[in-house]
């Protein structure tokens, strides 16, 4: 009696233990979710400032009123320059669109004796301010971006020229002279929504001439050009981090 107690009894448990593996087996395998990765949202506008320093060269002829006695000059103008910058991004992919305007305060200075009928003459160029309105392209690794950049540029310059040893007999200023600039740069979105740059950038503002008959003497054509480098900060409002598999 008792042995046939003990035999269902065992029977019994083989058969759970048969059904249980059989519903184990059954079930699929589920292989646990990847753990999510932070990616960077470069969308979003950016208010910033920089500084820099910039290189650049300053070309053109003087002559008298009429047109004579030509006294052909370069320069060489070289400074510190710093301003702002304000932008907006929109990243599609790992490809960022975006528009940018800056403004630069400048002091690229130079001057030089030139010889030529009635001098020698001394002529000097200072380059005070420029800026810019401009596309960006850019290309995006998480928090690195690579980029380019191209548009107008409008700049502020002064061109004196006097006989050596004396004061200038005229200063040419230049306002409103319009041009294009181009560069490219890299940018690090280092904590939170706080960008930083590297930039590199060529300008040129274009030329400008007078004549005067007051001094007797005019410019053919006064050629402005700079080279910068310059490095920023910026605060991106809005485009958080978000979460990506």
């Amino acid at each position: 009696m008792q042995k046939s107690v003990l035999a269902a009894v065992a029977a019994s448990l083989l058969l759970t233990t048969a059904a249980s593996a059989a519903d184990l087996a059954a079930r699929p395998y589920t292989k646990a979710p990847a753990p999510m990765a932070a990616v960077y949202d470069w969308t979003g506008f950016y208010l910033g400032a920089d500084v820099g320093y910039g290189w650049g060269r300053s070309t053109g002829t003087l002559t008298n009123s009429g047109g004579l006695f030509p006294v052909p000059y370069s320069l060489n103008p070289s400074g510190v320059l710093g301003g702002g910058f304000i932008g907006g991004n929109y990243q599609i992919s790992n490809v960022v669109l975006g528009v940018e305007a800056d403004w630069q305060a400048s002091d690229l200075n130079a001057s030089g004796n030139f010889a030529g009928v009635g001098g020698p003459y001394a002529i000097g160029t200072k380059i005070k301010d420029y800026g810019s309105v401009r596309g960006r392209l850019g290309f995006v690794f998480d928090r690195w971006m690579v980029f380019g950049t191209a548009g107008a540029a409008w700049g502020s310059w002064d061109t004196s020229y006097g006989v050596a040893g004396a004061n200038p007999f005229v200063t040419a200023s230049v306002r409103s002279g319009i041009g294009w600039t181009a560069g490219a740069g890299v940018e690090y979105a280092f904590s939170g929504n706080w960008l930083g740059r590297v930039e590199y950038r060529y300008t040129d503002l274009g030329t400008a001439s007078f004549v005067s008959t007051a001094t007797n003497s005019a410019e053919v054509g006064n050629h402005v050009t700079i080279n910068d480098v310059r490095v920023g900060i910026a605060y991106k409002f809005g485009g958080p981090v978000v979460a990506k598999y």
